[in-house]
């Protein structure tokens, strides 16, 4: 290298020197920004954090303006914190504020996509709208995000309820029947499915199962006893329905003591069965149903006059309560008030023309007046409409000996 040359690449090094020595300061300039903005979002963090935790606090004992208090402090720090925006959509729907939950809840969905708890909360808020299609979307994306909340799947089976898509509910729940063994909740829902589509016997079975894993449940025991009587086994409903009636922690006892006074008449008990209504109707005399159950326990009694009046009392204020016109009927059958049980029919059968019970009545009047072919007619109509019926089939047998049974409507 010449002297020339040597010279040249030294006073070039020499000017870069200064400039060199810019560097780090600007390197170090920017790593100090980026520190205290690190510093400042762990301060906001930890802020919000704490802030939540008083909010969730406030909520949790009912303070929910002290929440929403508390709430705006932690909004105001303009961090992005997903469980924030889902208590606050708590406290709303608590106040009422749904559009405002709705809000919160659909920001905390951008910010966290997989808050579960948000999606689930947006079923609740559409629920409540009566959306129920939009609900059981969000509840069966809760539910697929976490398959093992009973919680997401109750709810997404209550919609499918609601949507008319029951056998699809029940499919779900006796899927997750094992997976859930333990849950008493998921057999009330399942026995609930059975009682919607009249099988009260699986109800029965699935309730039994639900009380069992919880015994101080005590709407679960009424459920029990109440599928144990439609299913006809009146003898097991008895005591349990005795024990709820007389526990005053029952939240529906005046349903208990309904089915209570019914299972009395079913077993023939007329007397309690009687007392249990008389008291029914002395709590509320506007309760027309008790007043009807009290009138067939009084009709058990063969206290006609009074089981009639029972029927008239009803019938003026339901001039076509159809039970109350049987009630009335059979009175005047066992009093043989032949024609005043013919008036009385014929106000039944212009409720219910098609009512087969209906229609054996007023053959059995219309035999009792001499009206033999007429009555055959009735017995026959009866039986066309319900094939089978053991009532319809006796009294044509003995209207009409040897007469053909009709085949029934649409064949």
């Amino acid at each position: 290298m010449t002297h020339r040359n040597l010279y040249r690449t030294l006073a070039t090094a020499a000017l870069a020197l200064p400039l060199l020595s810019l560097l780090p300061a600007c390197g170090s300039l920017s790593g100090q920004q980026t520190q205290k903005q690190e510093q400042h979002n762990r301060w906001n963090q930890t802020r919000i954090g704490v802030l939540y935790q008083l909010a969730q606090q406030q909520y949790q004992v009912g303070d929910y303006d002290k929440a929403r208090a508390t709430l705006r402090q932690a909004f105001a720090l303009n961090y992005p914190h997903a469980a924030t925006h889902v208590l606050a959509a708590k406290v709303e729907i608590e106040k009422g504020g749904l559009q405002v939950a709705a809000d919160h809840l659909k920001t905390a969905i951008q910010i966290d996509a997989n808050y579960v708890e948000a999606y689930y909360l947006q079923g609740v808020v559409y629920q409540r709208w009566q959306n129920n299609q939009a609900a059981h979307d969000y509840y069966k994306i809760a539910w697929e995000k976490k398959p093992n909340e009973a919680l997401f799947l109750l709810a997404l089976v209550e919609m499918k309820i609601a949507l008319n898509q029951q056998d699809d509910a029940r499919k779900l729940l006796e899927e997750k029947l094992v997976y859930f063994e333990q849950t008493a909740a998921v057999r009330a829902a399942l026995a609930r499915l059975y009682a919607l589509a009249g099988d009260h016997a699986q109800a029965v079975t699935f309730y039994r199962a639900a009380s069992l894993l919880s015994p101080e449940d005590l709407t679960l025991r009424q459920n029990f006893a109440e599928e144990l009587y439609f299913a006809g086994r009146y003898s097991e409903c008895l005591p349990i329905l005795e024990d709820l009636a007389k526990n005053p922690a029952a939240e529906d006892r005046a349903s208990v003591r309904t089915v209570l006074g019914k299972t009395y008449i079913a077993l023939r008990r007329p007397r309690d069965a009687r007392s249990i209504f008389a008291e029914i109707t002395r709590d509320d005399p506007n309760d027309n149903l008790a007043w009807l159950e009290l009138g067939r326990a009084t009709l058990q009694l063969e206290d006609y006059q009074q089981a009639a009046s029972v029927a008239q009392r009803v019938l003026k204020i339901e001039p076509r309560n159809l039970d109350a016109l049987i009630l009335l009927s059979l009175c005047q059958h066992k009093q043989k008030q032949w024609d005043s049980a013919r008036t009385t029919l014929a106000k039944a059968h212009d409720v219910a023309p098609t009512n087969p019970t209906v229609l054996c009545l007023m053959g059995v009047t219309a035999q009792n007046l001499g009206q033999k072919e007429q009555a055959v007619d009735f017995y026959a109509e009866a039986l066309k409409l319900k094939p089978s019926d053991p009532w319809a089939e006796e009294l044509l047998a003995t209207a009409k000996p040897g007469a053909a049974v009709p085949a029934p409507r649409g064949q």
